[in-house]
């Protein structure tokens, strides 16, 4: 049986782990910032990949299995606190927010779909008429705007009386 000292001791140096953590990190964050807008679902890439992350290093630690518990409760903390310091650098650099959140994309205009968008989100017509029927609306003609928003959602806005010609 392992001792306390070799289950939640450090078997890399803290440097290390620091190193592998962030690199780790902010590589995933990259390939997960082109994961299209909708297949993230209602919470921000950053926060998924932590989740998951944290969840992946929390397994190996509970199971026992590979490096020691304070190994990966370390990684844990680095993960943590990198995923805290891009929230704090997105929510006070706006240029930041640019670069690590999806923006919104116009999907319907006026009336008419937006196809070389609804293409690019990988959104089909058939769920776009699902979205408009959860909105209440019948037919196209009836929506001034449809948006695929940085979350995910569909935000649908309706056409005036007036504008959509009745």
């Amino acid at each position: 049986m392992a001792t306390l000292s070799e289950m939640f001791g450090l078997t890399l140096p803290l440097a290390e782990i620091l190193l592998r953590g962030t690199v780790g990190f902010l590589a995933l964050v990259a390939l997960v910032r082109v994961v299209p807008k909708r297949n993230a679902g209602h919470i921000s890439p950053n926060d998924m990949l932590v989740l998951i992350v944290i969840g992946a290093l929390g397994a190996d630690a509970i199971s026992g299995e590979g490096r020691s518990a304070g190994d990966l409760l370390a990684m844990v903390a680095v993960v943590l606190v990198l995923g805290y310091g891009l929230d704090l650098l997105e929510y006070h650099v706006p240029a930041v927010r640019r670069l690590m959140r999806h923006r919104q994309t116009l999907l319907i205009k006026d009336g008419r779909f937006q196809r070389r968008n609804m293409r690019h989100e990988l959104i089909t017509e058939e769920e776009m008429r699902s979205a408009m029927r959860l909105a209440g609306i019948g037919s196209v003609e009836q929506v001034r705007e449809a948006v695929l928003e940085a979350d995910g959602e569909i935000s649908l806005m309706r056409r005036k009386q007036e504008e959509a010609g009745g």
